[in-house]
């Protein structure tokens, strides 16, 4: 069934064409800068090191304006921003007495040559502390006589000869800079860390000001040390760091006292400032297969006190509507776990089947460590699910009771438009039906998303994503038809309508199944800062078997643009089946809505 009339895609696909072809109007000239002068006598590092600061200062376009003079003017001084820039990058690279001169070329607009003379590169003479009793700390990580004079190195070096002095010790104050004195003469330099050090002190109480409705017996959980703890600045930042995310406050500010107090014990003073508690949230998104569709959200983030989070969801779609409620309750038993309760009271009406069903549930969640979480819990849902094909005519309530257990990596970057990273998700949830109308059945699903950025600027990203299931321990048409695999639609293959791959009956209603593979391969490429455009290709298959069969693969492939907003992307997407294409109610498919496809 088509949503919209024919010709109206061909409209909404021509913003994205010019996007694809690049014909984007603009008010820009390309500029076009080199160096000469830098192969002979310099090492193979610095062309390359140089270069890319020309390419990222005045390559690409100079947009230009109105008045003539006032463009010639920035541009002068973006060429000798660039000058000075240079004449810094060579000294820190160890080249003091090098000279950089700037030809313009006359002929041509925005176009020149930087001119550089290295000169000689400048090497350690000597390395010292001071005090001298530190220079062991350096160990092997000491830079040897004739090593060359790089600033990097210098600071990197610096960082150890910090790090290395704190190490066992609970100086309260601890500072480590470098002297570097040039032997023009000789091309050498004398290079010294002086190290400064406080008296040894432990940390001692902490107090919290400023908060009017968070409990101090919450605040006192986040407190990474205890009491007599040696002194690390670094802890009371962790500190500050874990009172700003926990989305309470808008401000965490330290104070300490100017030396430890006489049993050499230091107080933390911590001055808050509380940010708004409630928030309201709404969405809107658009598939061709659903319909429009609207999400509207309240959020509590200190319902009683202590950080509890209570979160109400409304979905309203053509195919389904649902109320949820959801109370998470941090540091449960322990500080790195948290209660989740929820429930939800939904109805659904799609090509597969009719539901109309209420959840309630519980579970453990459990952080073991910044990347890796995992779940453990219990739910029970009541359903009553209709089923009206030629395989399987029935109007049944189940009972279920299931025990979801999961676990997650994930190292992305961002949730809504991630340029690196992964995620891996799987879960392994045994269900059991206590009203005896299915057979118990044991659920499994794996998950993975990855991310690669083809360029420095993070503007070209590979994007990769995979989902297996399987269902083990029952037939097809014994596992309610909710907790079946389908496949098709904005979430897994676009290009089919919702539930449209996998087996269906005489009249090509969806059945559903007992295993599933799906797979993307997404393009993305940005042009300017708001604008970009993305290509994919995108394959799914659903079996009855408990492992899925690869003989019948549906694949969907389409282009797309983004929007980049301040809250994150809004896609456009186009996609058309590839395969499979006998009886689908539609040629081509839309999708509307915020945030990349994953």
């Amino acid at each position: 069934m088509r949503i919209w009339p024919s010709p109206l895609p061909r409209v909404l696909l021509m913003p994205l064409c010019l996007v694809l072809s690049g014909c984007w109007g603009g008010g820009g000239v390309r500029t076009a800068y080199s160096l000469s002068g830098i192969d002979q006598g310099a090492d193979a590092t610095l062309t390359p090191y140089l270069q890319k600061i020309v390419d990222d200062r005045l390559g690409g376009e100079f947009e230009l304006g109105d008045d003539a003079a006032d463009n010639a003017r920035r541009e002068t001084y973006r060429e000798q921003m660039i000058l000075t820039d240079l004449q810094k990058a060579l000294r820190a690279k160890g080249y003091y007495d090098a000279t950089v001169k700037y030809a313009d070329d006359a002929a041509v607009s925005f176009t020149g040559t930087y001119n550089i003379e290295p000169g000689s590169l400048y090497t350690i003479a000597t390395l010292t502390t001071n005090p001298p009793e530190f220079a062991a700390v350096m160990g092997k990580d000491a830079l040897e006589p004739g090593t060359p004079l790089d600033a990097a190195s210098v600071l990197a070096l610096q960082e150890i000869v910090k790090e290395r002095v704190a190490k066992d010790k609970c100086y309260f104050t601890l500072d480590v800079k470098n002297e570097v004195v040039l032997n023009p003469d000789t091309q050498t330099a004398d290079v010294t860390y002086r190290v400064d050090v406080g008296p040894e002190a432990k940390l001692g109480r902490v107090t919290f000001t400023g908060q009017s409705t968070v409990k101090t017996s919450y605040l006192d959980k986040l407190v990474p040390w205890n009491e007599g703890d040696c002194f690390r600045e670094r802890r009371v930042e962790r500190l500050k760091t874990a009172l700003m995310e926990s989305g309470l406050f808008s401000r965490a500010e330290s104070v300490l006292p100017a030396a430890p107090d006489e049993n050499g014990m230091v107080a933390v003073e911590v001055k808050l400032s509380e940010r708004a508690h409630r928030t309201m949230k709404a969405g809107l998104s658009y598939y061709t297969d659903e319909g429009p569709g609207a999400t509207f959200g309240w959020e509590h983030r200190n319902y009683w006190g202590a950080a509890e989070k209570l979160t109400t969801t409304l979905s309203l779609s053509a195919l389904k509507q649902s109320l949820s409620a959801n109370v998470l309750k941090p540091f449960f038993i322990r500080k790195d776990q948290s209660l989740s309760l929820n429930t939800e009271v939904r109805r659904q009406d799609t090509d597969a089947f009719e539901e109309s069903g209420v959840d309630v549930g519980a579970s453990i969640n459990r952080t073991f460590n910044k990347r890796l979480t995992g779940s453990t819990g219990v739910k029970f849902t009541l359903s009553e699910i209709t089923e009206d094909n030629d395989v399987n005519d029935s109007d049944d309530l189940y009972g279920l009771i299931s025990f979801p257990n999961s676990l997650t990596f994930d190292n992305r970057n961002d949730t809504l438009d991630p340029t690196k990273g992964w995620r891996i998700f799987g879960s392994a949830t045994p269900f059991l039906d206590v009203l005896g109308v299915s057979d118990p059945f044991f659920k499994l699903e794996f998950g993975a998303s990855t991310y690669w950025a083809l360029d420095e600027k993070k503007w070209s990203i590979l994007a990769l994503r995979t989902n297996i299931g399987s269902i083990l321990g029952s037939g097809t048409f014994d596992i309610p038809s909710t907790e079946r695999f389908f496949a098709g639609g904005g979430g897994s293959v676009r290009g089919y309508g919702y539930q449209e791959v996998g087996p269906k009956d005489s009249n090509d209603d969806p059945l559903g199944g007992r295993s599933m593979v799906t797979g993307s391969v997404e393009m993305r490429q940005r042009f300017t800062t708001t604008l970009g455009a993305v290509a994919f290709v995108d394959a799914g298959t659903v079996s009855n078997e408990s492992w899925p069969k690869m003989n019948d693969v549906a694949v969907g492939a389409g282009i797309g643009a983004r929007y980049y907003s301040g809250f994150g992307p809004i896609r456009f997407d186009v996609a058309v089946p590839l395969t499979q294409k006998d009886d689908l109610e539609s040629n081509f498919q839309i999708y509307i809505s915020i945030g990349q496809a994953f």
